[in-house]
């Protein structure tokens, strides 16, 4: 009988052992595991109950990733971790739920006690990664979904963390938004990226705009479209040593421009040279606080440098 107890007993730590602590009561039964041995590991705390048939493994701390293991389980065959939850395991600047949060792909009627699960009308192969062996939503629907949790600070606090981690890029955001443009948090990522990226419109055009922002505001460059070495910025106030640069994702966001601009802001910082960088939303809504931003910046370079006379030219 000894034999036989640890015989069963080792089934169900390797059973466990895949799924960080959780099985099912259908996967012992399968494994040759009789009711009767079921319930006396449950009665001995060997077993530990979390949701409908599903139990973690006891006499011992709950291994990580264990409840959110056993709440995939209990809601499979297609369920994956979702929302905040993936947020957390991300490492994204989100807090993690009081109950482990679940996407479940097709209708799904009942939620398990202790679990929130939110459905999922279809999900592409893209759409579904995993996190040690469980089943994931990728970070850009995890972004998209986040956006109906969040406040438009909070978004682009998330939204930023997922580039800084090189989790995301822009055309995945977008393909995901295309793919459920009516979830939740579809409107609120949609907003941001397009406050970020401006309307479509030519570099010229924006450039354009951008100093008639400034003329408004009583700014005026020395010129526009400078050629400095072997770099043109966009627009520069010579006497202050500042660059003014129109700038967004649109025109920075590829890794080769990304490396590029990099080296350009090296070579103009080696020759003193400031860049203020204007996005799409400064020469819109933001253009009162940008503009002061930018006037308090001249005055202070103006201040540092003294007079021009003896500094050598910008090129």
């Amino acid at each position: 009988m000894a034999v036989l107890r640890e015989k069963v007993d080792a089934v169900i730590a390797t059973l466990a052992s895949r799924q960080h602590g959780a099985v099912t009561r259908a996967q012992l039964l399968s494994a040759g595991i009789s009711r009767d041995m079921i319930a006396s590991r449950i009665r001995s705390g060997l077993l530990l109950p979390v949701h409908p048939g599903v139990y973690l493994v006891g006499l011992g701390p709950v291994p990580p990733l264990g409840y959110e293991a056993a709440a995939v389980l209990a809601c499979a065959p297609h369920a994956l971790l979702g929302r905040r939850t993936a947020g957390h395991l991300w490492n994204l600047p989100v807090e993690p739920p009081e109950t482990v949060e679940l996407l479940v792909v097709g209708r799904y009627r009942k939620s398990p006690g202790g679990l929130t699960v939110h459905s999922i009308s279809e999900l592409a192969p893209s759409e579904l990664r995993r996190h040690d062996g469980i089943p994931i939503s990728s970070p850009s629907l995890t972004v998209l979904d986040l956006g109906a949790l969040s406040s438009e600070q909070e978004l682009q606090a998330i939204v930023n963390e997922a580039r800084v981690l090189r989790l995301v890029t822009d055309e995945e955001l977008r393909a995901t938004l295309r793919r459920h443009p009516r979830r939740a948090g579809a409107r609120a990522l949609g907003k941001l990226l397009d406050s970020e990226y401006g309307p479509r419109i030519t570099r010229s055009e924006a450039e354009r705009k951008a100093l008639d922002v400034m003329r408004k505001h009583g700014i005026e460059p020395d010129g526009s479209d400078v050629k400095l070495g072997p770099y043109r910025v966009d627009f520069l106030f010579e006497r202050e040593r500042v660059a003014v640069e129109v700038d967004g994702y649109r025109y920075h966001g590829t890794p080769r421009r990304f490396v590029e601009d990099r080296r350009r802001m090296n070579y103009l910082a080696a020759r003193g040279i400031q860049v203020f960088p204007l996005t799409w939303h400064d020469l819109g809504p933001g253009a009162a606080r940008a503009m002061r931003l930018l006037a308090a910046t001249l005055t202070e370079r103006r201040r540092a440098i003294g007079s021009a006379d003896n500094l050598p030219p910008c090129a």
